[in-house]
């Protein structure tokens, strides 16, 4: 009885680390982060601008800033079979702004200082 204990337990140690061994490893990491400028020098309130992050294509990537600013597409996006993703950032407040591509795992952030209507044609 003791002996078949011990064959059961070695059993199921050997089948874990199979199984371990068998799992396949998610690198889930975003490996760039970017905001293009605009057509005029520096950030301004109410101009759009691209952002541009690099992840594993398939995963997917939410933007967001820390103060008051609009992501177009809002929410998660699909990264493409690139590995890039874009979308548009429109800031709506001057001051300090923290961008952040975010996915599970891996984040990226950005410091934008931006200025009230400057940087984009009016």
């Amino acid at each position: 009885m003791i002996g078949s204990s011990r064959l059961v337990c070695a059993a199921l140690g050997v089948t874990a680390a199979a199984l371990m061994l068998a799992a396949p490893t998610a690198s889930a990491s975003i490996t760039g982060f970017d905001v293009m400028p605009g057509p005029m020098p520096g950030f301004g309130t109410g101009c759009t601008y691209t952002v541009i992050a690099h992840a594993g294509p398939g995963e997917y990537l939410s933007f967001y800033d820390s103060q008051d600013g609009l992501f177009d597409p809002a929410g998660a996006v699909q990264v493409g079979a690139s590995g890039e993703v874009r979308a548009r950032w429109t800031p709506s407040t001057p001051g300090r702004h923290n961008l952040h591509a975010a996915q599970i795992g891996s984040e990226k952030t950005l410091r934008i200082e931006v200025a009230a209507g400057v940087g984009c044609p009016f």
